[in-house]
């Protein structure tokens, strides 16, 4: 593909050193309908292979995967801290959220939640489940099922 595309390029670039150099005589139609007949092959030409199937279009969109993954290891870090910044703005101090995910794709994937309320300190005033109140905060942010959280208290 990459190849056909330099192929009309270079043509239509010594199209344009040809026209320069012509005159206007009888020759130069003659040279100038040649040349077109030219040009046609070579935009015509890949059309027999594209047809049977043959033309690959590799390498026209491959993905830059260290610049994936550096995305998603950003994304990561970021769905951590909200995390933690609504844990902290219900009342829940010191939890660690830890995020395994897929990065190695387009789509920034979340496998699972670790989180360590070992040392929790609860700012808040209320009788609350405070297993229940951490889980239900964190699959509202991270949009994960409750299967996902491995919870430690």
């Amino acid at each position: 593909m990459n190849t056909w595309l330099l192929s009309i390029a270079g043509v239509v670039v010594i199209g344009v050193v040809i026209e320069l150099i012509l005159t206007k005589s009888t020759m130069s139609k003659f040279i100038r309908t040649i040349y077109a007949f030219f040009i046609l092959l070579v935009i015509v030409a890949p059309l027999p292979g594209f047809l049977r199937g043959n033309i690959s279009f590799g390498g026209a969109f491959d993905y830059d995967w260290d610049l994936i993954n550096n995305i998603g290891m950003q994304s990561q870090i970021a769905a951590t801290n909200r995390t933690i910044i609504a844990l902290e703005a219900a009342g829940f101090q010191n939890v660690l959220i830890t995020l395994t995910a897929i990065r190695d794709v387009p789509n920034f994937q979340i496998e699972n939640v670790f989180v360590n309320a070992t040392g929790v300190v609860v700012t808040n005033d209320g009788n609350i489940n405070v297993r229940d109140e951490i889980i239900r905060i964190v699959r509202a942010i991270l949009r994960v099922s409750e299967q996902q959280i491995i919870y430690t208290f």
